[in-house]
């Protein structure tokens, strides 16, 4: 047998591996659907020790034996338990707690080891739901309203305020965690059973359905969702019905109500009693707890509250029981309870105060008794049995227990008895049992009587034969003799029996039953006792109406309706002997609708319809007969009870074929009608009289329906008709006649005559008359009680049957459900004037009724009115939106047009007065469908309205309504709505309930408005959004609650909703009331969450909200601890909110702060456990985003404690002192993660991701954490290993058809492991361990390829449904649904686009769907899996350029990381050249790769990487830059101008991979390098398009703009020019350059660029001077094209620049003189391109040359005198300064006077007339002077040299290459060394 799942090996349960399921915690993951099952929870319950437990709830815990001892030291040795070194736990401890609750609990060793341990994990939880004095401070100025700290302190925290170390202190005392032990204990026992019943029930529930065929199908309700969705969706727990009911039916074959229970010989009802009655003799003998003690109290307390409860959860178990059973119950079953109820009287008067203890306990315990005790008589299976032995005579004389209780006279008897007793002390509880058991005591004596009367028949017809046979001859034949011995035979043993007077068994019962000590018949007493002073039917009543709503709201409602079928039951039986009668009517109504609201029914699930006791009434021909039709026959005579039945059974029952209601034929056509004759009216006859009844038939036409100015109060005798005053009603009716002829039925001769006369009308076209007359008469006064209840219950009818009809055209998404809808209406509307249907009657019903003036008694019926109509107002909503909008937006109710809101008045004049707030909470549910509607329809109402119809058709609904009314009425609302909900919190409200319901869907509606304005569409304004029409509301949201001023008091009830959730109770009770409240948290904090996101994407200031949300930290913190549900919504609270603050410019403040040391440390341990026990994804991801917010985020002391485990203040102590303050039982969470990730093919992706990013995140913003990573003995290895996924599986990535989920999950997390490991690496750089950096490199071959791949973009996908979308959708864009940060969703089918709002907005339209599924909604959900692909691929690019960079740094050198680093900036180019998206996000990709290839290639040539694939490089370089165009000028000038920038530095890169080391001095190697000539014209052709055509296009549009072009741009032509001639043998083709040149006229437009750089220099920089001499400097160094620029004049044209001008200025342009680019322009520009032109043309250009270089007197001046020696007075520090551009401006000018004297002395040798050439003004004979004395005086020759540039400061600080030169840095080096060759040149210098 493998590990057990309820109780593994003790260590894993103490380190943190496994989190142990408790019974309330496994009750609440089975019964809660918003908690999800992801398999652990079936691996807990179906557990063999879980099932042995479930089995056995009554005493689950087993005593301890000597075995039990031996396992538990076993299980808790040193061996298996080793001591924790960290002190996270004290074995020891948990040993002695096991030990003591073993002795005070009895329980066996292991079970309270367990105990012991749920306690320790449990202890973090509950440690924080203490309240310390530093943080009741926080909370009490948070929340900042009168008494609310108080409130706090004792409804939410209930603990005195203490310091924060005395609490601890408190908390972890010996006393304190023993009476948490025991407190643990007695939650386990309550819980075994409720965890028992509830699968049970769940199995036998699902064979019930599965017997009714209907019962499959299944529906969703409408928009419960929202509750839903934002608390976690239902369909979360979708899977674990099916195994539940498996374990149900294990556990229920144990409970076998046929068998006995286990090994024992009891069945399972009587040890349910014997359990009851051990626990009643518990309470009457305390638990014997604490003898020594005085603190014991609370326990006590407790205890004695537990087993009154374990009493209530044992009944409900035997009720769930007997509700399936089908069988009679057995006799010991029945004996055994009636003798528990009958010892303590039922349970009536029960005093619970006697054993100290108050709770809601009478009334469920008292409730079961009574369910229970009918159950088990099972009246109609009773019934069935007595008929079959209603004929037996003898029976089995000794028969057994487990027999059906009818067969056992002696159990009858007994049952009697104790019933007799119950009525003789008129025990109402007891009421509805005494009347069951009457009516099967009386159905006995009426088959006994039967049998009776028919033996006596007998007898006398036996008599009679015999008689007869006296007379008869002797002397017939042999044959007759014969015949008659044996007749004689036969009736001699019939007589014998007969004569002898034997009586029937039922006869016997009926003897038995008789007490002769009651002097009147048993049966009447009992008949009596029940009815006359039981009052049976109230009491039903109260079952029904009291009892189901509130605490039979378990199993989604089930138990309710469970508990009403067994009531409808009786109310069956009943009716076989009791008359139709008011109490009955109320009473039945009462068990068919159980008080629900119409509210509650709305969202009723469609499975329940089934299970419904509409369902079984309208099914049973008994109560239909006996109930609906007589009701049916009485109408409209009497009015009231055939409306409230009608609408009780129309709510429940729809047909799904058609969506109308099961009872809608009778609607169609009644063939009856019963009415009053009026005295005065003689136009009738009698034609027949039989006994008591005659006919009459009419002679004229009898109005049975007044005009609108009379009305007709009727009323019967109240002896003749006692139900007249309950049921009677007066109808205000309009004209409409029984026509003459038609015959009726008297049904009472007292004048006036009551008729029933046979006439076919439709009785909603009657309904609306008496709507329409009331809606229209002017003198109220007149208008009687009975009216208004018709009127009220006639609306109320008609929103059931048109809101069940929308209910399932919402569930099922029919049409015809829509169309029945449409039919109600105009059924309703037949006989009305055409201009008028029955909405608008009902509209002018409410209007009125808003005006009326009311009298105290008036208040109530007219509130009843409103009531229906803002009921009827929201079913009308979905059918018929533009009737309602219209009539809202001219309704007094808002007050739009600047009269009062009646909707205030009547909230402030009735509702608070009353304490009832039905009419508010009717007004906000129409709010919320109105802004249900605003968005359903925020699409469709851009397609034209056609023609108004009274009744149009279901398409195009809501359609034509104006936008401008519906905004005003929405905002109109909301206004009205935030102020109740900031006044509510001092209402007085009768129903607890009600508060948390109206605060719910408030908070409910405001969420919805804010998440549909800014949750999508998050570039669009508001006015823009196509939720436009909600957009003033969600500003006036905003404002309300995100106002700045401390003074705002809206956010209040916000923040003590919030707050007060740490109150949530822990009760096992089913009470609607903690659904309510948890609902009302959850959406609290979901409205919350929102709102602080909003504010930060509005990017508006940090608001008084955010400010006290913070200080409510500490309470939100243990809101997270007290219900489970609660989790996720707070987690993402905490997120936003930090993510909010921080976004702030000045310092956020402190989240540890606020929470203090204790609770902080206390929360992060809670959170420690993520999504344990439950394996509950989303929560464990939205933990672990948190903490990666907190750590990135400026909290950094929170941050401190959340990676170490240690507070600042612990961690700045000495080590030896940290001991004693450390408390924590959990690791520090980093170490949980590093620990998670170790085993990442474990984990559930998404999660791993979010793990993953928490330690990227603390690695990125932390340094330090990189040492703890490198400390940790698995993690690196464990997620280097993940790298190496195999190929098959993801290597199709780059493919668009691969699209699966498993593809952008692991690439996402690849993406981020590669993050870590990138930061991983630069960090082992620093320390010198890059061995890692080697081991790394065989995981990433994979990454070369597809890391930089084009994403899978699925261009076709997105194209056509883009193109398809606006053309069928016009003025509607897919940008419309993406999401905005508000609602960020993690990778996957929700993750770009909203489906939930895109549904919403489109489902109006058959396309959204489409035929067979292939609709938008697909596409829609494919195009956000796509995108979670190329979002995926996008984040592996960016980390794959991250750790790229960073290994090249530690393997640059490294052969096979260059041969990677190649291979990576060729898939790089590639991949950009195969690109052509237009979408932005592929720009920024195709950015994103260029920017790798160009690190990765620059370090290539840094290194000067010998690798053979280098050179490949450059063809894939100028295929990319080709396949974006070659138009350089338009592409710089472009949007895309920093991409092709990137590309052109490639280019350039490139082309040095076959250009010659400039600085290398090795000839030979030069010599040796060859390059093709296919490599050749490929530089030819990029020196024509990109430099030659790209020069002359970009000094064009720079002419045009100088704004376009940036100075880098030219700098990259010249940087590419000046590489592309140094390629080997490009100057054999020098031919072709001068062509590509000249025909781009490259010389005209450096000559132009350079005529004008002055005027479009930048702050006097005149950058393009030196730019454009620089292309003519590297286009000279070629002599061919030198001599072009000769020939084409450019030395005129250069010389004649208006910015050569300045160079010629008296004083001359230095190195230091401003700008000094003129003086670059000078040394590096013009010198080495008169020089190239002198060295290219010769002797013929002499002359030229020396005339422009004697153009500048003031230059050769200035640099004559450059190594003069300076005065050292000079207040100028850069005076005498020396640069290395001053020497190489002397070397350059060395060259040309030397070439020049050569041509002068050779003269017409030369060629050239010697005295045309002048002599150079330079004087070279003062520079060659003072250059010797400054190399014989080196240092001042040191002190004089002054770098330039940051190279050459970078040299300073370098060594020098050689020690020849005597040089102390490299600077000097090359200072020198160019000083030498000036002397060299000059003569006298080093040859």
């Amino acid at each position: 047998m493998g590990e057990s799942c309820y109780f593994p090996p003790l260590d894993r349960c103490l380190d943190g591996r496994h989190q142990l399921f408790s019974w309330k915690t496994t009750y609440a993951g089975l019964s809660q659907p918003d908690i999800p099952d992801n398999g652990s929870l079936k691996k807990h319950v179906t557990d063999h020790q879980t099932l042995d437990l479930l089995t056995r709830p009554f005493s689950p815990y087993s005593a301890p034996t000597s075995h039990t001892k031996s396992s538990f030291e076993t299980k808790t040795s040193a061996i298996n338990v080793p001591p924790s070194a960290q002190g996270r736990y004290d074995i020891k401890q948990i040993r002695d707690d096991t030990l003591w609750l073993c002795e005070e609990t009895k329980l066996s060793e292991i079970d309270a080891l367990r105990i012991a341990v749920l306690e320790w994990q449990t202890r973090p939880a509950q440690r924080l739901l203490r309240e310390s004095a530093h943080e009741g401070a926080n909370l009490q100025s948070s929340v900042g309203i009168s008494g609310l700290a108080g409130s706090l302190r004792t409804s939410v925290l209930s603990q005195p305020l203490a310091s924060e170390q005395d609490a601890l202190n408190d908390f972890d005392s010996s006393e304190a965690r023993r009476q948490r032990l025991l407190l643990i204990y007695l939650s386990e026992r309550r819980y075994i059973l409720k965890t028992s019943e509830y699968v049970v029930f769940a199995a036998l529930s699902s064979l019930r359905e599965e017997s009714t065929p209907s019962s499959n199908a299944k529906g969703k309700a409408p928009d419960r969702a929202w509750l839903q969705t934002e608390s976690g969706s239902s369909s979360r727990s979708e899977g674990k019905a099916g195994w539940v009911e498996e374990i149900g039916i294990k556990v229920s074959k144990h409970w076998n109500l046929d068998g006995h229970v286990n090994e024992s010989n009891k069945n399972f009802i009587v040890c349910a009693v014997d359990a009851l009655e051990s626990r009643i003799e518990n309470l009457q003998n305390g638990s014997g707890w604490f003898h020594e003690e005085d603190s014991s109290e609370n326990i006590e307390t407790a205890w004695v509250s537990n087993q009154v409860l374990e009493m209530i959860h044992i009944m409900e178990m035997i009720l769930t029981l007997l509700d399936s059973s089908t069988k009679l119950t057995r006799t010991d079953a029945l004996v055994a309870w009636f003798r528990f109820v009958g010892k303590y009287r039922f349970f009536h008067g029960f005093n619970f105060s006697e054993y100290g203890i108050q709770g809601p306990y009478e009334m469920p315990l008292q409730s079961l008794v009574t369910l229970i005790s009918l159950a088990l008589l099972n009246i109609q299976k009773a019934l069935e049995i007595v008929s079959e032995i209603s004929t037996a005579v003898t029976l089995a004389e000794n028969p057994s227990d487990a027999a059906p209780y009818l067969l056992n006279i002696g159990a009858i008897t007994e049952t009697n008895g104790i019933l007799l007793e119950a009525g003789a002390a008129t025990l109402t509880n007891a009421s509805p049992t005494i009347l069951a058991w009457g009516i099967i005591l009386q159905t006995i004596r009426e088959h006994a009587l039967l049998f009776r009367e028919s033996r006596e028949v007998r007898q006398s017809q036996h008599a009679a034969d015999r008689y007869g046979a006296a007379d008869h001859s002797d002397t017939d034949g042999v044959e007759r003799s014969s015949a008659r011995g044996n007749s004689s035979r036969q009736r001699r043993s019939s007589t014998s029996s007969e004569t002898s007077q034997q009586i029937s068994f039922l006869e016997e019962i009926l003897d038995s039953v008789t007490d002769s000590s009651i002097p009147h018949d048993t049966i009447e007493f009992l008949a009596t006792a029940a009815v006359g002073r039981g009052h049976v039917f109230n009491v039903v009543t109260f079952l029904a109406s009291d009892y189901c709503p509130t605490f039979g709201s378990g199993h989604d409602g089930k138990s309710g309706l469970k508990i009403r079928r067994i009531l409808l039951g009786l109310m069956q039986a009943v009716l076989q002997w009791i008359e139709y009668q008011p109490a009955l009517i109320l009473t039945a109504l009462a068990i068919l609708t159980g008080n629900e609201r119409y509210w509650d029914t709305w969202y009723r699930p469609r499975g329940l319809k089934d299970a419904e006791p509409a369902a079984f009434f309208i099914n049973d021909t008994l109560l239909m007969q006996s109930l609906f039709q007589t009701a049916l026959t009485r109408f409209p005579y009497e009015t009231l009870p055939f409306l409230r039945l009608s609408r009780a059974l129309a709510i429940y029952n729809v047909e799904e074929d058609q969506g109308l209601p099961a009872i809608w034929p009778l609607f169609q056509k009644l063939e009856s009608l019963t009415c009053v004759v009026p005295i005065d009216f003689t136009q009738y006859e009698i034609i027949q009289e039989e006994d008591d009844t005659y006919y009459i038939q009419l002679t004229g036409n009898l109005s049975f329906v007044n005009d609108g100015s009379r009305y007709t109060s009727i009323h019967a005798s109240k002896s003749s008709k006692p139900s007249r005053d309950l049921m009677s009603s007066t109808a205000l009716l309009d004209s409409q006649q029984v026509p003459s002829g038609t015959i009726g039925r008297v049904l009472s001769e007292s004048k006036p005559l009551i008729v029933l006369w046979r006439y076919d009308y439709s009785p909603l076209a009657y309904l609306g008359k008496i709507l329409r007359s009331f809606s229209v008469d002017a003198g109220f006064s007149m208008v009687t009680s009975d009216l208004r209840d018709t009127v009220s219950e006639a609306i109320d009818l008609l929103t059931a049957m048109i809101s069940a009809a929308v209910r399932l055209s919402l569930e099922t998404q029919a049409s015809n459900a829509h169309n029945a809808a449409q039919t109600i209406l105009e059924n309703a509307s037949d006989g009305l004037d055409s201009d008028q249907d029955v909405i608008s009657v009902i509209f002018q019903i409410f209007e009125n009724e808003m005006h009326r003036s009311r009298s105290t008694s008036e208040e109530e019926e007219s509130l009843n009115i409103l009531i229906r109509c803002i009921q009827f107002t929201h079913a009308v909503l979905p059918v018929k939106p533009d009737r309602v909008w219209p009539f809202l937006g001219r309704s007094s109710l808002l007050g739009i047009d600047g009269s009062q809101s009646q909707l205030s008045a009547i909230i402030a004049s009735v509702e608070m007065v009353s304490g009832h707030y039905d009419f508010l909470f009717g007004c906000l549910r129409v709010f919320d469908g109105l802004v249900e509607d605003a968005i359903a329809h925020a699409v469709s109402h851009k397609v034209p309205s056609t023609a108004v119809k009274r009744f149009a058709d279901t398409d195009n609904l809501g359609t034509g309504i104006s936008q401008l009314v519906m905004g005003k009425v929405i905002i109109s609302f909301q206004r009205i709505m935030v102020d109740v909900f900031e006044s509510a919190l001092n209402w007085k409200f009768t129903v607890p309930e009600e508060r948390t319901e109206i605060n719910t869907w408030i908070c409910l509606i405001f969420y919805k408005i804010l998440a549909y304005c800014f949750h999508v569409d998050g570039q669009s304004t508001a006015s823009q959004k196509l939720a436009r029409t909600l957009a003033p509301a969600a500003d006036y949201l905003l404002n309300a609650f995100l106002s700045t001023s401390n003074s705002n008091l809206t956010i209040n009830p916000l923040l003590r909703i919030l707050v007060e959730g740490a109150a949530t109770s822990n009760s096992s009770l089913s009470i609607r009331g903690l659904q309510s409240w948890t609902s009302q948290v959850r959406v609290a904090t979901h409205f919350t969450t929102s709102l602080v996101h909003v504010n930060r994407l509005l990017k508006r200031p940090s608001s008084h909200l955010q400010q006290e949300l913070f200080k409510a930290t500490p309470a939100l913190a243990k809101v997270y601890a007290a219900h489970e549900s609660y989790r996720l919504p707070i987690v993402e609270l905490f997120d936003a909110l930090i993510l909010s603050i921080d976004d702030a410019d000045q310092q956020p403040p402190s989240l540890l702060g606020y929470l203090g040391q204790h609770t902080a440390s206390s929360f992060l341990e809670v959170l420690s456990v993520t999504d344990q026990p439950f394996r509950d994804d989303d929560l464990s991801i939205g933990i672990w985003g948190l903490l990666s917010t907190i750590v990135s985020r400026r909290q950094r002391w929170f941050a401190i404690l959340i990676l170490t485990g240690n507070t600042p203040r612990e961690s700045f102590k000495d080590s030896e002192k940290t001991n004693s303050v450390k408390s924590q039982q959990a690791e520090p969470l980093l170490a949980i993660a590093l620990d998670g990730l170790s085993n990442i093919a474990r984990l559930e992706p998404m999660t791993a991701i979010a793990m993953l990013e928490f330690v990227s995140s603390a690695a990125d913003y932390w340094p330090w954490v990189i040492n703890k990573i490198e400390e940790h003995p698995h993690f690196i290895a464990a997620v280097t290993e993940y790298l190496e996924f195999p190929n098959s599986s993801a290597s199709s990535t780059n493919a668009r058809s691969s699209q699966s989920l498993a593809d952008y999950v692991r690439l996402q997390m690849s993406s981020v492991i590669l993050n870590i490991l990138a930061m991983y690496v630069n960090n082992t750089q620093q320390t010198g361990k890059g061995a890692f950096a080697k081991k790394l490199l065989p995981s990433l071959d994979f990454y070369t390829q597809h890391a930089v791949s084009v994403p899978g973009y699925n261009a076709s996908l997105h194209g056509n449904l883009r193109r398809n979308f606006e053309s069928k959708f016009p003025g509607c864009s897919l940008a419309a649904f993406k999401r905005t940060e508000v609602n960020k969703r993690p990778l996957g089918k929700l993750f770009f686009y909203d489906l939930d709002i895109a549904e919403k907005m489109l489902a109006f339209d058959p396309t959204w769907t489409g035929i067979r599924g292939q609709g938008f909604a697909e596409e829609l959900l494919r195009a956000n899996i796509n995108l979670s692909l190329v979002e995926s691929q996008v984040n592996l690019l960016r980390s794959w350029k991250f750790l790229v960079v960073e290994l090249s740094r530690v393997l640059g050198t490294d052969a096979k990381f260059q041969s990677l680093m190649v291979l990576t900036v060729i898939n790089c180019l590639r991949s950009n050249a195969s690109s052509s998206s237009p979408e932005a996000i592929f720009e920024q990709l195709a950015m994103s790769r260029a920017e790798l290839a160009f690190t990765l290639l620059q370090d290539l040539v840094e290194f000067k990487s010998s690798n053979s694939e280098l050179k490949k490089i450059l063809s894939t370089a100028w295929d990319t830059f080709r396949a974006h165009g070659t138009d350089v000028g338009l592409a710089l000038a472009g949007e895309s101008a920093d991409y092709y920038r990137i590309l052109l530095k490639i280019l350039c890169l490139a082309l040095q991979a076959y250009a010659p080391d400039s600085e290398s001095n090795d000839a030979n190697k030069q010599s040796d390098t060859s390059v093709s000539l296919s490599t050749i014209h490929l530089v030819l052709e990029i020196l024509d398009v990109v430099v030659a055509q790209g020069f002359r296009s970009l000094t064009a549009i720079l002419h045009d703009d100088s704004t376009r072009i940036l100075p880098a741009d030219f700098f990259l032509i010249v940087a590419l020019l000046r590489t592309g001639l140094r390629i080997p043998d490009i100057e054999k083709h020098s031919t072709q350059l001068v062509s590509q040149f000249s025909d781009n006229q490259t010389a005209r437009c450096a000559s132009a660029l350079l005529s004008w750089a002055d005027q479009i220099a930048t702050d006097h920089d005149p950058v393009y001077g030196e730019l454009s001499i620089s292309f003519l400097l590297e286009l000279s160094r070629i002599p061919a094209l030198a001599e072009s620029l000769a020939v084409e004049g450019i030395l005129t044209q250069v010389s004649a620049a208006n910015l050569i001008r300045y160079l010629r200025q008296d004083k001359g342009v230095g190195p230091f003189d401003s700008p000094s680019r003129l003086y670059s322009i000078w040394a590096r520009g013009i010198l080495p391109f008169l020089l190239n032109l002198l060295h290219a043309v010769g002797a013929p250009m002499a002359a030229e040359i020396a005339a422009s270089l004697n153009s500048f007197p003031a230059q050769l001046a200035r640099a004559s005198n450059t190594f003069l020696a300076k005065s050292k007075l000079s207040a100028d520090p850069t005076a005498g300064a020396i640069t290395l551009s001053m020497v190489s401006e002397a070397q350059t000018l060395a060259v040309i006077t030397t070439i020049l004297d050569t041509f002068r002395e050779a003269g017409a040798s030369a060629g050239v007339i010697g005295t045309q050439i002048e002599e150079p003004t330079w004087d070279k004979v003062q520079v060659k002077g003072d250059i010797e004395n400054l190399l014989q005086r080196r240092t001042i020759l040191r002190d004089r040299t002054f770098p330039s540039n940051e190279k050459e400061e970078a040299w300073v600080r370098q060594p020098p290459l050689s020690s020849a030169t005597g040089a102390e840095n490299r600077l000097e080096e090359k200072i020198v060394r160019e000083l030498d060759t000036i002397l060299s040149i000059l003569g006298g210098g080093e040859q």
